[in-house]
């Protein structure tokens, strides 16, 4: 692992192209770009209203964004606690292996921690082993029990009619 000086800080009103494009590569990287419609208009709608639906962390080396990641606030009626929901994580190719998700997720922690929040979670790609990999590395428990259920697009308008 390189000694790299990283930086995180959130994401301003200014980084609206570099998210989308961090987005953008993240769809790549899960062969999901046919699903994309991410546009800085539709993220900024998101992001910078009040009070924010979702936060971004960007996370810098010599002042270049490198990686990303996208989270906001769930809720677990069982803990009765709020809950961090990490809903993407993505560091550039180049700069896989060297630290970079790591200081993310400590980051994101310190967040969870400091908002008293009784866990962090989200999904891998079951194809993702070097995710998968990493994730477990930094102290994750994969769960194989719980399944990702989906409504999306139109299934939606129809259910609300039902």
């Amino acid at each position: 692992m390189a000694n790299l000086n990283i930086r995180i800080r959130e994401a301003e009103l200014a980084d609206l192209e570099l998210i989308v494009d961090f987005i953008s590569q993240k769809s790549d990287f899960d062969g999901s770009k046919n699903l994309l419609t991410a546009t800085a208009d539709k993220l900024q709608q998101t992001l910078f209203c009040q009070p924010p639906l979702v936060r971004v962390l960007l996370a810098e080396v010599a002042g270049e964004a490198v990686g990303f990641a996208m989270f906001y606030a769930s809720y677990s009626s069982l803990l009765t606690q709020p809950c961090l929901w990490l809903d993407d994580l993505f560091v550039q190719a180049p700069m896989r292996g060297m630290g970079i998700g790591t200081a993310l997720l400590k980051y994101l922690a310190q967040i969870a921690e400091s908002t008293n929040c009784g866990r962090m979670e989200w999904t891998v790609n079951t194809g993702n082993a070097p995710g998968i990999a990493f994730y477990e590395k930094q102290g994750a428990r994969i769960l194989e029990n719980i399944m990702v259920c989906r409504i999306e697009g139109s299934a939606i308008a129809q259910l609300a009619k039902k």
